[in-house]
């Protein structure tokens, strides 16, 4: 009897262990994509709950020329493409002091610049680093910001010397000092994939934070392929802390209004739910950043 007492102690034992390891991978972070759109939004405009880790994404810094009609490749010499009429240094100091929990970086690439896609294009792994260290280093001091997030979507390299620069590049801003944090944004493609995947590989270590496009799945995405896609996901970035994504207007991937937090919440049961990040703050200031409330109340539970 008294050995039956024993097991059985050590079972609720070790089942308490289990869900606070479980619970311990849970996170309040919540992150924003902002000022890609130009649609005249704010820091200040969104409701931010004191109760989540909120990480602004500048969107985008991108190694090109400002031209609007004929942007060239400039070699790691990064220059801003984000609405700074309305996203300045005064204002990511402003929203910084007014909620401590606010952290803002810059994302590096995107789509498309000017009239065709933004390519990583670089000259050669060196001479691309020495470029971009230098000029990022200066946008981030300029603008007092906290980190940085990758989200080159196409390229002119392999993936070998993708995974150089930008692991090098992160490895060296951490070490000077200039960021705290680093993220990157992969989506289910196999050319993407492949370039992130051996940036991961070698430079996982580095690297914080998986925002990856789920949003990039079809339309109409089930909350069971959904949580099938997040498992895969975690397989492929092994280790790293993958966010759960959603895209503002609902036109792609598993919608806010369509079961998304459902499965955060299985992700949460689970001690899964790295967080959450939405693109984009300059979609969702046209509904009133519903689904920013209900992301962050979820996280701050």
């Amino acid at each position: 009897m008294e050995l039956s007492k024993f097991f059985i102690t050590i079972f609720i034992f070790q089942a308490l262990i289990f869900s606070a390891q479980s619970a311990s991978n849970n996170s309040n972070l919540f992150r924003e994509y902002i000022g890609a759109e130009f649609n005249n939004v704010k820091f200040s405009d969104l409701p931010i709950h004191s109760g989540v880790e909120f990480h602004f994404i500048l969107s985008f810094a991108i190694d090109y020329t400002t031209s609007s009609s004929s942007a060239s490749p400039t070699n790691g010499k990064f220059n801003i493409f984000w609405d700074t009429n309305n996203l300045t240094p005064s204002q990511v100091s402003a929203i910084k002091t007014k909620h401590p929990n606010v952290k803002v970086a810059l994302s590096l690439g995107g789509d498309s610049v000017g009239n065709g896609f933004a390519y990583f294009n670089p000259s050669s792994i060196n001479s691309w680093l020495s470029n971009a260290v230098s000029s990022l280093t200066t946008i981030i001091q300029d603008y007092n910001l906290d980190g940085i997030d990758i989200d080159y979507e196409h390229f002119k390299s392999d993936p070998n010397t993708f995974a150089e620069c930008i692991g090098k590049l992160i490895s060296t801003l951490k070490k000077n000092g200039a960021i705290s944090f680093a993220s990157i944004a992969p989506y289910d493609d196999d050319q993407v994939q492949s370039h992130y995947m051996a940036l991961w590989k070698k430079y996982g270590h580095v690297i914080d934070y998986v925002n990856f496009q789920f949003y990039a799945y079809d339309k109409g995405t089930s909350v069971s392929q959904f949580m099938d896609y997040f498992t895969k996901q975690s397989s492929n970035y092994n280790g790293g802390k993958v966010l759960p994504s959603f895209i503002s207007d609902g036109s792609g991937g598993l919608g806010p209004g369509n079961g998304f937090f459902t499965a955060c919440s299985k992700l949460k049961s689970e001690g899964n739910l790295h967080g959450i990040f939405v693109w984009c703050a300059d979609d969702s200031k046209g509904l009133g950043f519903k689904y920013e409330k209900l992301s962050q109340s979820l996280l701050a539970i």
